[in-house]
């Protein structure tokens, strides 16, 4: 129900983050902030982060780039990456081998 939710929204959600990977970092802050206001519920945040990945709303390196950002002017962010941290290092990896592909066919 989420997922079918989210893609309702995807054509209003992209024309905003489209622009390009500093908004998509904030647009996963609000992510985070609504899933820290619900008091944390389990999951909720992975299945939202997958969702906006799998349906190209925001792209891995605005994930990854969040996951690197250390401040702390939104509540939550230990408990978020502890949530996602796995997921996370899926990511990681997925790009690191989209990249050495790319540099074999070079």
């Amino acid at each position: 129900m989420e997922r079918e939710l989210l893609t309702s929204f995807k054509p209003i959600l992209s024309n905003y983050l489209q622009e390009g990977v500093d908004l998509q970092v904030i647009g996963i802050y609000a992510l985070q902030g609504t899933w820290f206001a619900m008091d944390c519920p389990k999951l909720m945040l992975l299945r939202s982060f997958v969702n906006m990945y799998e349906l190209e709303i925001i792209e891995e390196e605005a994930f990854l780039k969040w996951k690197e950002d250390i401040g702390d002017d939104y509540p939550g962010k230990g408990k978020a990456l502890f949530q996602v941290n796995q997921w996370l290092l899926w990511l990681e990896q997925m790009e690191e081998e989209e990249d050495g592909e790319e540099d074999q066919e070079a």
